[in-house]
């Protein structure tokens, strides 16, 4: 099932007042198709059970790009159309390229 995502700022902080939190858009070519990821970077993350990070790296997929930046919503946000992965084998295959590109343990898909 195809979704809209509303693109998000770009390498600028985001967060809360006293906490830091940046997202920043990437694509990954897997089997002729375009694949967007989120590399989102947080700082100084309360959580509920009152414990703390001080920094925090993780990547989330969103999933295949099908149309891209096609027209921009009422808040100017860029919108492309993406269709989420969802077989097992994919999800494994680009996890593994993402890990092993950017260097990073936690990938997590929507």
């Amino acid at each position: 099932m195809k979704y809209v995502y509303a693109h998000l700022p770009q390498n600028e902080d985001i967060g809360f007042e006293e906490r830091s939190y940046s997202v920043t858009e990437g694509l990954l070519e897997y089997q002729g198709r375009s694949v967007l990821y989120l590399h989102v970077d947080a700082s100084d993350v309360t959580f509920c059970d009152r414990s703390y990070a001080s920094h925090l790296v993780s990547v989330n997929v969103k999933g295949y790009v099908t149309r891209w930046k096609y027209e921009t919503n009422e808040k100017g946000e860029a919108l492309s159309e993406i269709e989420p992965v969802t077989d097992d084998e994919g999800k494994r295959a680009i996890s593994d390229l993402l890990r092993t590109s950017l260097n990073i343990a936690t990938v997590n898909f929507f």
